[in-house]
């Protein structure tokens, strides 16, 4: 564990301002292919949740970046002593954010936080994988194919695994709350997964950190929890359990994230083996308030993590709050259509694929009037620039095919 003797620091609830994203929620789904029954729940006191009390303890690790990445990185995971929760006999799976193939900086892991944490784990014994899994909206194949990820991966002698396309297998956990019978890829139980997440808001989460990008490796339909999103993100951890979060916190995304969102360099990369404490430091440094996030909350109850707002590694100064999350035009109809008595005709065919595509014009239109914009802007910064230049739009034909072999022999 981290040593008593490292400086550990402390974010105050007082600064900065703390925003509240407390509401309440829809809290019911069934398990037999996405049929809601909405119901409200009224949340118990956060004053029975677990804290993090003790700061000998510390799981967070953050560090600031100079101008060396991978530096960072490699201090922030020994800080939070990496090597007691990856074995070297078992394969790792990086869980990496590929959720747009637009490549917004912000929206998706930085390539350069995904090298970094490949060149400190490839002497560490365990043979690497990089996951990731479709979207109804978005072809991961064609996201990683673009990606520099993809590159880097490439040039390390790392798989590509498409979780989308494997095996999938049913976990039954009769203790969650939503999804009791969890499915999920099957190679996943063979291995260590460590998560890669990008700091960021989201306008159904609040925020989308290491506990929310586990919502990436279970099958694609997966938006039919949307109105039950914190509870079903709880589901999903206690069933995969993951055991590592490195945070790519050197260009987050605030405002209408996850995708349509401002990107926001903040120059920071973290790491921890408790998500939760981890979402919870992060989210404090957002200028978010963790007891009022409540997915956060929910896998503090549910025995993932403690809340804390301690870190050892570099001293952070008060940092701007991120602007909070709001519904852009597709995320606000979801949500309504959802909630109406047409849910069950809208999100079917042969209505749903024509909703699909009006979503991807919109995407498509905000990218074109200000997103390529963005981009071209960041595309001049000197660090991470080169990181998020399209690899030419080749889709890994390699990779699909190790993909499938993985599919068909397992590791």
């Amino acid at each position: 564990m981290i040593s008593p003797s490292l400086p550990c620091y402390s974010l105050s609830l007082r600064s900065p301002p703390i925003i509240s994203f407390a509401q309440r929620r829809p809290s019911s789904l069934t398990d037999d292919g996405g049929v809601f029954t909405i119901r409200e729940v009224i949340r118990g006191e956060t004053s029975q949740l677990p804290y993090r009390d003790n700061e000998n303890i510390l799981t967070v690790a953050i560090k600031k970046i100079d101008k060396d990445v991978a530096a960072a990185v490699s201090e922030a995971m020994d800080l939070a002593s990496y090597r007691d929760f990856i074995p070297k006999s078992s394969p790792l799976f990086l869980k990496v954010n590929l959720g747009w193939d637009l490549f917004l900086p912000g929206s998706v892991t930085n390539p350069a936080v995904f090298e970094a944490v490949v060149k400190k784990l490839k002497g560490h014994g365990a043979p690497l994988y990089v996951v990731e899994s479709d979207q109804v909206l978005e072809n991961v194949e064609k996201a990683y194919g673009k990606s520099r990820i993809s590159e880097i991966a490439r040039r390390h002698g790392i798989s590509w695994i498409n979780l989308s396309r494997q095996k999938l297998i049913m976990k039954s956990i009769p203790e969650n709350r939503i999804i009791k019978n969890v499915t999920i890829p099957e190679i996943l139980t063979q291995g260590t997964i460590l998560t890669l997440p990008v700091m960021k808001t989201h306008n159904k989460s609040a925020v989308t950190l290491s506990l929310k990008n586990q919502w990436g490796c279970i099958p694609k339909m997966r938006h039919m929890y949307h109105l039950v999103l914190d509870e079903a993100i709880a589901d999903v951890n206690v069933a995969l359990g993951v055991k590592f979060a490195v945070v790519d916190g050197t260009i987050g995304m605030e405002g209408n994230a996850p995708k349509t969102g401002i990107p926001r360099e903040v120059g920071i990369v973290g790491a921890g083996s408790d998500l939760v404490e981890v979402d919870s430091v992060f989210a404090r440094l957002m200028g978010l308030d963790p007891r009022a996030i409540p997915h956060i909350v929910e896998a503090a109850r549910r025995g993932l993590g403690k809340i804390g707002k301690d870190w050892v590694g570099d001293r952070m100064d008060p940092i701007r709050p991120f602007l909070p999350a709001r519904h852009n035009v597709v995320s606000r109809w979801e949500l309504f259509l959802r909630k109406s008595i047409v849910s069950r005709l809208i999100f079917r065919p042969p209505i749903f694929p024509f909703m699909l595509l009006g979503s991807k014009l919109y995407y498509h239109a905000f990218d074109l009037t200000r997103g390529r914009r963005i981009r071209k802007a960041f595309l001049s910064h000197p660090l991470y620039g080169p990181y998020f230049r399209n690899v030419g739009g080749r889709s890994g034909g390699k990779e699909r095919n190790r993909t499938e072999s993985h599919r068909d022999q397992g590791l």
